[in-house]
């Protein structure tokens, strides 16, 4: 008898051993998996900013949000762009600024900068758009916009790129209430606003970037100055 509990005693041991055993294998490769799925932030975290270049900030003509301009001008133009697309980079810091001197300065035209960031890197592009959107609650969208692009190649020449922790530095660069711009980032308060920019670009037939809508007339791509004053100055006469 005494024999027989002795069995069924190392019986149960031998099965809460198993069962132990069992529950540390699981959770070692429930460990394993999160570490895996986590590995992509962790080297985020890790990879070093570097100095962020600083252009001469150049805040735009009556600047409101991501518009800049009279509401009421003749000619409204619509710029639909990508944070991560070079010609984009291109005519915000040449042709666009040369638009705002010349025509949005003086009434004639009333600018809105749009994202169709999804087209070419569907996270990082939406995460800086959103971060600009926010600077822009606190009057310096423009300012924000151009440290994306002053910064493009170091933000998207990888895929590990810090992508947050460049939003944070452009943000205290610019002094902004971090609070605010945090809490605007954390409550996603311009999510409806990108999604906004996306269905306005497919309805207009945007499916590249730059494009401009001139009083609704689309534009593509990043033409010199002299075309794009030869379509505002038609738009003007009419």
């Amino acid at each position: 008898m005494q024999n027989r509990q002795a069995i069924q005693e190392r019986h149960r041991k031998r099965k809460k051993q198993q069962r132990m055993t069992t529950i540390l294998v699981v959770s070692g490769v429930a460990l394993i998996i999160a570490a895996i799925m986590m590995l992509p932030t962790i080297q985020r975290s890790l990879t070093p900013l570097g100095d962020i270049i600083v252009p001469e900030l150049n805040p735009r003509p009556n600047a409101s949000g991501n518009a800049m301009g009279d509401p009421n001008a003749p000619v409204i133009i619509e710029g639909f762009s990508d944070f991560g697309c070079g010609h984009c980079d291109n005519f915000a810091l040449d042709t666009g600024e040369l638009i705002a001197e010349t025509y949005v300065a003086s009434g004639q035209v009333y600018f809105v900068s749009r994202s169709v960031g999804s087209m070419l890197s569907p996270t990082t592009s939406p995460m800086l758009t959103e971060a600009a959107y926010c600077a822009g609650d606190q009057g310096q969208y423009w300012e924000y916009h151009d440290l994306i692009y002053a910064n493009q190649v170091a933000i998207y020449s990888s895929q590990n790129a810090p992508v947050d922790r460049y939003m944070q530095s452009f943000a205290e660069e610019l002094s902004l209430d971090m609070d605010a711009f945090n809490a605007c980032l954390d409550g996603n308060k311009f999510e409806e606003q990108l999604q906004q920019d996306q269905l306005d670009a497919v309805q207009a037939g945007i499916n590249s970037t730059p494009s401009f809508l001139i009083n609704g007339q689309l534009v593509v791509g990043n033409r010199p100055m002299e075309e794009f004053q030869t379509i505002i100055d038609a738009a003007l006469s009419e």
